[in-house]
């Protein structure tokens, strides 16, 4: 028998079906897995459909696969034409979660809390043990190690940044200059999001890395100044 014997136009249908199926499952984009998947399952109709008895078992779950899929496409497509964002939100966003598109920040936005720091409170202290994430909206903060100024912090800013991703205890005191508005995230209360989906594990700490690198650099150039 030749192989094109073998492939008949279902069976090549099926194929290409087969390699949709693992060209979602390398994708990032949940918009691209799911509408692949769609297409996948629907391709696999004809090849189920016309054996000389038609696999209705095969037929009845690639069904179900394509409905869940389908399902899932909908619903995301209706959130990213429906997101809004508040006034923080949309400031939050502006400042520093612009490189995401704006569905994407939607689930960021929803484990975060707000906060008012007035001018010369302590928002963080030396030496003390930290979990949150802090994004400054409005305002600024002077850091203080051995009551010496070594950095301002203003909007677009993050504090607390290097104890939030090792752990470790908060290394200078954090006062803040100005009347301040925060946005904020506790570890803790983004797990079930870092669960779910791990890739806003990687990109918190990403967006923390960064920040450290643009802190360090900014004051490697004061000093040189």
């Amino acid at each position: 028998m030749q192989i094109t014997d073998y492939l008949t136009d279902a069976t090549v249908v099926f194929f290409f079906a087969n390699s949709l199926y693992v060209v979602s499952y390398m994708l990032t984009s949940m918009f691209w897995l799911r509408l692949l998947a769609v297409i996948a399952a629907a391709s696999t109709f004809p090849y189920f459909y016309f054996q000389a008895e038609p696999l209705w078992s095969a037929l009845f779950w690639q069904s179900c696969f394509l409905v869940v899929n389908l399902v899932s496409l909908l619903v995301l497509l209706y959130s990213i034409r429906s997101v809004q964002f508040d006034e923080d939100e949309g400031l939050a966003y502006g400042v520093r979660f612009s490189d995401l598109k704006p569905h994407e920040v939607r689930p960021i936005f929803k484990y975060a809390q707000r906060m008012t720091v007035p001018a010369g409170e302590i928002l963080l202290r030396d030496g003390e043990a930290n979990d949150s994430l802090y994004l400054i909206l409005e305002g600024s903060f002077q850091v203080l190690k051995n009551g010496a100024k070594v950095a301002e912090l203003g909007q677009g800013h993050l504090v607390g940044e290097l104890s939030f991703i090792s752990g470790e205890a908060i290394s200078a005191d954090v006062i803040a200059a100005t009347d301040c508005r925060l946005m904020h995230w506790s570890k803790h209360g983004l797990a079930p999001l870092f669960r779910r989906q791990g890739l806003y594990e990687s990109y918190f700490n990403s967006v923390c890395s960064l920040d450290v690198a643009g802190k360090l650099r900014t004051m490697t150039e004061g000093h040189a100044a």
